[in-house]
């Protein structure tokens, strides 16, 4: 190497050299004190996208697991309306029981079917209150074909959800009862009509948007479609019929608005829905024996709905189970990409220490070479 003096390239070497290991000190200062490896763009391009998108599944996974456990909540709600609804069709039942005895007298089935009408009304009303954050978890039209009631989001795919089919969910409830004399009533297509019923009769406040239906007077043969509750006020409740035709309703025809007490459940020849066995027949022991018969096809009914909210619920358990491990897992992917391996960068802190210091002495040393240009000038 000549001696020059305007150049000192031992000085510029040894200064890149420092340069070079104060540099690494700062990288590896900034990830032992931040606790990441990969702290902006520059530290690890490709990491920093897969970091993201391990993000952006984390995140989706940790909201994913509060939807299903907000599911297994609004599982737990309906089922726990049902189980109240099915201890009263115990209730009605038990009273069947003892109406259709042969020591009971008029005045004694009397009041037992009295209690059987507040009985089916209190029923009605479980069905009304059962909500879940706003969303009404009872009120699925019985006759209404089986669909998707509910769907809970998984996680950031679109198509992962669980859903749970309207069957599970049908109206607990409902009412049947009789139009007064004279209560005949046709209704164009998209108009409205006014179904009056017999003095304290009529269904309650929350009916309102379920499906009426007419079924003739015995209670027997098919469920025809009237329209869709608009309003109730007192004994009249307005329809809005929405067929895509004229619909009538005679005096001799039932009106029914439909839930598991207006379907005809039992399986035996003339037996009507437990509404109407309990509200509309004689003080006879066949007729306490037909509510017998209904309101055991109601109870059984019941007992399938919460037989499908309870498989429900295992489902989302299942699955919050198995997000929990996806969550966990892609946690644990995100941390080999972007965090601190503590061994390995105090490993290297030590060495750039010791870099640096090496290059600052050689720095001085350099830096004292052209000294040497002085003895060649005496």
């Amino acid at each position: 190497m000549p001696a020059v003096l305007n150049t000192n390239a031992a000085s510029l070497y040894a200064s890149k050299n420092l340069q070079s290991a104060q540099s690494k000190m700062a990288t590896s200062v900034e990830r032992l004190s931040s606790g990441l490896r990969v702290n902006r763009a520059k530290d690890d391009a490709a990491g920093l996208g897969i970091a993201n998108a391990l993000t952006s599944q984390i995140n989706s996974a940790n909201q994913g697991i509060r939807n299903l456990n907000d599911g297994i909540s609004m599982v737990q709600t309906a089922e726990g309306a049902i189980a109240a609804a099915q201890e009263m069709g115990q209730r009605i039942l038990t009273l069947a029981t003892q109406g259709a005895n042969g020591t009971m007298g008029t005045a004694d089935r009397t009041a037992i079917k009295s209690d059987m009408v507040q009985l089916l009304t209190a029923i009605d009303l479980i069905g009304g209150r059962t909500k879940f954050s706003g969303n009404s978890l009872l009120n699925t039209d019985a006759q209404a074909a089986v669909t998707t009631k509910f769907s809970f989001q998984a996680s950031n795919q679109t198509n992962d959800t669980v859903a749970l089919a309207s069957n599970a969910f049908v109206n607990i409830g409902g009412f049947s009862g009789s139009l007064t004399t004279g209560g005949a009533v046709t209704i164009a297509n998209a108009a409205d009509g006014v179904l009056n019923f017999t003095t304290g009769t009529s269904p309650s406040q929350t009916l309102v948007g379920t499906t009426v239906y007419k079924v003739a007077s015995t209670g027997t043969g098919a469920y025809t479609i009237l329209g869709t509750v608009k309003s109730i006020s007192s004994d009249a409740v307005t329809i809005t019929n929405n067929t895509g035709g004229s619909v009538s309703a005679a005096n001799s025809e039932f009106i029914v608005f439909s839930g598991q007490l207006t379907q005809r459940l039992s399986t035996t020849t003339n037996d009507v829905s437990l509404s109407q066995s309990v509200r509309d027949t004689a003080n006879t022991t066949a007729n306490f024996q037909m509510v017998q018969r209904a309101a055991d096809a109601y109870v059984t009914a019941l007992t399938t709905q919460r037989s499908l909210l309870g498989a429900y619920q295992n489902q989302i358990d299942y699955t919050v189970s198995n997000v929990t491990e996806l969550s966990a897992n892609l946690a644990a992917a995100k941390s080999n990409v972007v965090d601190t391996d503590y061994a390995t960068e105090t490993a290297a802190l030590t060495k750039g220490q010791i870099l640096q210091q090496a290059a600052t002495a050689m720095l001085a040393q350099a830096n004292q070479m052209p000294n040497v240009i002085l003895s060649l000038l005496k």
